[in-house]
């Protein structure tokens, strides 16, 4: 069965992002954000269930394309509340029990004899946007169930991209699993970010050359115990083991850029995964985008998801034969 397309369209970016939070984390469906009225005229996309702020309510009726089957207006005045019409400040659990179409939905949960699948991304050039291409496909797998996302970059952005730390790290979490393996809580290290879990990635770069072989076996052996259907993990560089854990894999995305430069280096890494007869499925994917353009300052990872690698990203996955979620602007 086909997940639902749901637009959420608000200009408080803050607000709606808490909102596709919200379903993504307790609905099996599709979630397309829209922050300005332009944005969402000029999109050309049918969906299932239209949210929107008043202010999208007249350009709504002038979009050139697009199928809406059924639309919601927020309003800012209870007394206006009625059939299509839901008082927006009041708890997104409330906002949703209201929409009988979303009420029908769940998101998959993994079962407890059932092991995590966990897909892996290596860029031997080292792409520029290898995060948010890693933060793309977690949300694409989130129309699977839960995921959980491993940033093992020696120097990652994770944390100034979202903008929220947490008092606790990936190196606390190595620690606890290596000095407790069997009873620590991961609860206390993860973190949401737009329906998938995170743990804050290494603050110093030397940190991860620190973990010896036997520490990230015991780490991934423990992940796969938890309640996740899909774990994502994002090399930054190969860790101690590598090649023994490839096998252990469903997926290796070999992250690369277009380029005679580049694609040595791709071939030489392909070439010792050869040379390791590594069972596991290798997809290579080169990125037709950079960040040249956002050194500005003025971009927001969102912005980075719901743009041209967010469809890349969608038109992937389809290929692959997944529906996932997609998120444009």
């Amino acid at each position: 069965m086909k997940n639902l397309e749901i637009a959420l369209c608000d200009s408080c970016t803050d607000y709606i992002l808490k909102f596709a939070s919200f379903l993504m984390e307790r609905s099996k469906v599709g979630v397309h954000i829209f922050t300005t009225p332009e944005s969402f005229y000029s999109d050309e996309n049918d969906y299932d269930i239209a949210i929107m702020s008043e202010e999208f309510k007249e350009i709504m009726s002038f979009r050139p394309k697009g199928l809406l089957k059924e639309k919601y207006f927020l309003c800012e005045n209870q007394e206006l509340e009625q059939d299509n019409y839901i008082f927006k400040y009041q708890s997104v659990e409330k906002i949703f029990n209201r929409i009988p179409g979303l009420r029908d939905t769940k998101a998959s949960i993994k079962k407890s004899n059932e092991k995590s699948n966990v897909t892996a991304i290596y860029s031997p050039v080292t792409h520029e946007l290898q995060l948010p291409f890693a933060m793309a496909l977690c949300q694409s797998y989130r129309t699977y169930g839960k995921v959980l996302f491993i940033d093992l970059e020696e120097i990652s952005i994770l944390t100034s991209l979202i903008g929220s730390n947490n008092s606790f790290n990936l190196m606390d979490l190595l620690y606890e699993i290596n000095t407790n393996s069997n009873a620590f809580d991961l609860s206390k290290y993860v973190q949401s970010f737009m329906g998938f879990d995170y743990v804050e990635p290494f603050t110093n770069p030397n940190e991860i050359s620190e973990i010896d072989e036997d520490t990230w076996r015991d780490f991934f052996n423990a992940l796969l115990k938890e309640n996740y259907d899909q774990i994502i993990v994002l090399f930054g560089r190969t860790i101690n083991g590598f090649s023994k854990f490839i096998d252990s894999f469903n997926k290796l995305y070999v992250l690369g850029k277009s380029g005679d430069y580049f694609k040595r280096a791709q071939e030489q890494f392909f070439d010792y995964l050869e040379k390791l007869e590594a069972n596991v499925d290798i997809e290579e994917v080169i990125l037709p985008m950079s960040a040249g353009n956002l050194s500005d300052g003025a971009y927001h990872i969102e912005e980075l998801l719901q743009g041209n690698l967010g469809v890349f990203v969608k038109k992937m996955m389809n290929a692959n034969g997944k529906n996932e979620i997609k998120m444009c602007g």
